[in-house]
């Protein structure tokens, strides 16, 4: 059943509160979800969840957080101005990955046991529908237009792309070796998936849906930031402790940078100047100015920072 009162609450880019957006990182080793204000790169809150947290998204409205807690299999929900969890709602086996629709309104989040993804109804906390997909699905990601989910199957190797409308597969690609963190470009017509095991990224085309380039990056890909202003990736690996910076116009690699220890979770922010990256082992965020590939400033979160997910709200 579902604990907690259910509230809705501004913050976040609102501008009668003039402040910056705040970066939410899981810390899988204390069960909390530190709060930090990317304006003064300070730490303002921590917030406990569940047990293990991992994925994590924030609200496009700022108003919710959503973090999914595997170990106790249950979603944590976080209102954004209180800072505080307002509901947890029990959900499947192993809920991992996490996303949302470009309203607001809808919730995905992938069971890593069930080989399913939930869609979770964000006004009522009620699952509204439950989509088959492929065995160990992890990473999530909506297109632009809300019309269909993206699915990383890391046993199956390959994405599910899926109609929301329906609920059905549309397709069904082959990627790399045990792809899991999935990100869709700006304009929704490309998207980027991480293969954690062949240590590449595959390029698919939305439009075509076909898989149109394979591009080697670090060793053990987690998670992609997409940079739509220099037509760039940056890519998170967990093995090389480097973050992969890709031009995806001609597909070379530009920078390799020394990150943190084993980073995962990655986001671009708001600014379209920063991208900021949790190091799980360091338990730190490093955050990376995008123009001069550059870390300029790290960022002690907690024990364990994973934030896989949308971690900053757009606004």
């Amino acid at each position: 059943m579902i604990r907690g009162l259910l509230a809705a609450a501004g913050l976040l880019f609102v501008p009668v509160l003039n402040a910056a957006p705040f970066a939410w990182i899981t810390n899988q080793g204390e069960d909390s979800v530190s709060v930090i204000d990317t304006a003064t790169a300070q730490v303002v809150a921590r917030v406990g969840v569940g047990h293990r947290p991992a994925g994590v998204v924030a609200s496009r409205d700022g108003r919710r957080v959503y973090v999914t807690n595997p170990e106790s299999r249950d979603l944590s929900v976080i209102d954004g101005e209180a800072r505080k969890v307002i509901a947890t709602l029990p959900l499947g086996s192993g809920p991992l990955g996490i996303a949302i629709s470009p309203d607001d309104r809808s919730i995905y989040v992938s069971d890593w046991y069930e080989h399913r993804v939930d869609v979770l109804d964000a006004g009522t906390l009620r699952v509204v529908k439950a989509i088959e997909v492929g065995h160990s699905p992890a990473g999530l990601a909506a297109t632009p237009d809300g019309r269909r989910l993206l699915v990383a199957n890391r046993d199956d190797n390959t994405l599910s792309i899926v109609d929301l409308g329906t609920g059905a597969a549309q397709a069904t690609l082959s990627t790399g070796k045990a792809p899991f963190g999935v990100t869709i470009s700006a304009a929704g017509d490309v998207a980027f998936v991480a293969n954690v095991q062949s240590s590449d990224v595959s390029v698919i085309d939305l439009g075509r849906l076909e898989v149109i380039r394979t591009l080697p990056v670090g060793s053990f890909p987690y998670a992609i930031a997409h940079d739509p202003v220099r037509n760039r990736i940056f890519v998170t690996n967990q093995h090389d402790n480097t973050l992969s910076i890709l031009d995806t116009g001609v597909g070379t690699t530009l920078a390799t940078l020394e990150i943190g220890d084993y980073p995962e979770g990655i986001a671009m922010h708001p600014d379209g100047r920063h991208v900021y990256v949790a190091c799980w082992f360091d338990g730190e965020v490093a955050v990376v100015d995008a123009e001069t590939l550059q870390v300029v400033r790290r960022i002690k979160a907690g024990e364990g920072s994973r934030a896989f997910g949308d971690f900053i709200a757009p606004r």
